[in-house]
């Protein structure tokens, strides 16, 4: 007896969802870094410039990894800190697959609520809250 085309084609979408449910249940498909990857990230260089009219920082900034293994994600977070140390404003980013001796060029504009000093940058696992 011969198929349709209808019923191969249901076949075919029935055996595509499987195989994507079992890789997604094994965690295959999850990108969720090591904590100690995030260690070996740093940064090289680190500019900003504030447009005050606008109530805006733009942040440029230089990550290098100087570790020995690829980071798969990673979710910077610049912060405008004032000369107290209290935060006026943050912004996230991400960057994903950052090769061992690789330096990624990041640009990030920031909404500041208040005068500020300097700015920071920090990693973070992109799965944490916050």
């Amino acid at each position: 007896m011969r198929a349709s085309g209808l019923s191969r084609c249901v076949a075919w979408f029935c055996a595509v969802g499987l195989l994507s449910a079992a890789v997604a249940g094994c965690g295959c498909g999850k990108r969720t870094p090591k904590a100690d990857s995030l260690g070996q990230l740093r940064v090289t260089r680190l500019r900003w410039a504030q447009e005050p009219r606008k109530a805006v920082c733009y942040v440029a900034a230089e990550i290098e990894n100087t570790g020995k293994t690829s980071v798969r994600e990673v979710r910077v977070t610049a912060t405008l800190l004032s000369g107290g140390g209290k935060s006026r404003g943050t912004n996230n980013a991400f960057l994903k697959d950052i090769k061992p001796g690789e330096r990624r060029t990041l640009y990030m504009s920031v909404t500041t609520t208040g005068a500020f000093r300097r700015v920071t940058l920090s990693f973070h696992d992109p799965q944490e809250k916050g």
